[in-house]
């Protein structure tokens, strides 16, 4: 009997990890930069969360003084995110996304509106920054050029990751799908091809043998 993914478990597993991660950031030394601006809670939390969906902007987290206790604790919770997000979180996002009324392009295109609109609002990011800085969220890439610098935004960044992350999963399923039939197709094409010259040399050995 096929097992299907529940998603009331994957929320709670997530949820278990966001709080270990905030426990992490806040208890250890060095995991936040000292002054960072901010609320040490708020700083915490959204740590947690950009460290487990991978996004990174190393903004304000680590710092550069981390002691080896918190070298050890992102190791392994980096290994946790990584393996939460780019395995139940992508399989979550690819079962949903056939749901959706418009599929995954309208729902894509309404929280990147969503993150337009936050950033603008919340960050006095212009529409360009906004969208650029949702799309670098969303795929993870993070490079930190922008960042988050009130609360509220810190806030609104971790949790529109946790979304956006999801939906650029789901987005991502039909060109995973697309470039492993690619390969597929090269690795028969290759295979034929050999199959092809083994036949034509039997075919060259029996004539000689006549």
């Amino acid at each position: 009997m096929a097992k299907k993914l529940a998603a009331r478990r994957v929320i709670t597993l997530g949820a278990a990890l966001v709080a270990c991660g905030f426990l992490g950031f806040f208890f250890l030394h060095g995991m936040i930069e000292d002054g960072a601006p901010g609320h040490k809670a708020v700083n915490a939390f959204y740590c947690s969360v950009i460290t487990l969906t991978t996004v990174g902007y190393g903004d304000v987290c680590p710092s550069g003084n981390m002691e080896s206790a918190g070298k050890t604790f992102l190791v392994f919770f980096s290994f946790a995110g990584l393996g939460f997000f780019c395995g139940p979180i992508m399989d979550l996002a690819a079962s949903w996304k056939n749901q959706v009324p418009g599929g995954i392009i309208s729902i894509a295109s309404l929280t990147l509106a969503i993150g337009i609109f936050l950033f603008t609002y919340l960050e006095n990011m212009s529409h360009l920054e906004a969208a650029y800085f949702s799309v670098i969220t969303g795929t993870t890439i993070g490079y930190g050029d922008i960042s988050p610098s009130s609360d509220v935004g810190k806030v609104a960044v971790a949790l529109y990751a946790i979304v956006m992350v999801n939906v650029v999963g789901g987005m991502l399923e039909p060109a995973k799908a697309y470039l492993m039939e690619m390969c597929l197709e090269e690795e028969e094409e290759k295979t034929d091809a050999v199959t092809k010259k083994t036949d034509e040399a039997k075919t060259s050995d029996d004539k000689k043998d006549l």
